[in-house]
């Protein structure tokens, strides 16, 4: 699958593929990683060390902040895969760079379609570098 690169970095983890909108903030817990958000189809899975597929972000800006917090504490996914861009992801990516040093690769413009294709749990890989990131099952 070809996407767009929002925040360059490659990682490789199982993939947790959600079909809704998504959010960290009140959507997951940053203690545990695990998704509290009693919308999300993927409630009760947890996001460490996850490639976390979803199609857009919902809700507030504080979105990137709980992400960050996730971060800190250890429990964050090692990629984002979306459908539309998501800046609370995007700037919470660039955030743990820049703060704790983390390297979490966010891609955009992969369809629901085209990722539900792939299995749960499935080992993915992402390389995003711009237009030309790939993501790989």
């Amino acid at each position: 699958m070809k996407g767009r690169g929002l925040v360059a970095g490659g990682a490789a983890g199982a993939a947790l593929l959600s079909r809704r909108a998504f959010t960290f903030a009140h959507g997951v817990d940053p203690s545990t990683g695990t998704v509290t958000d009693v919308r999300s189809d993927i409630r009760g899975e947890n996001v460490k060390g996850r490639v976390l597929f979803y199609p857009f972000g919902k809700g507030s800006t504080t979105a990137s902040s709980w992400f960050l917090e996730s971060v800190r504490l250890g429990n964050y996914p090692c990629a984002i895969v979306t459908e539309g861009a998501d800046l609370s992801a995007v700037i919470g990516s660039v955030m743990a760079k820049v703060i704790y040093g983390k390297e979490i690769p966010v891609v955009s413009g992969v369809s629901r379609e085209e990722y539900s294709r792939i299995a749960a749990g499935a080992r993915v890989k992402v390389n995003s570098s711009g237009e030309g990131a790939k993501v790989e099952a």
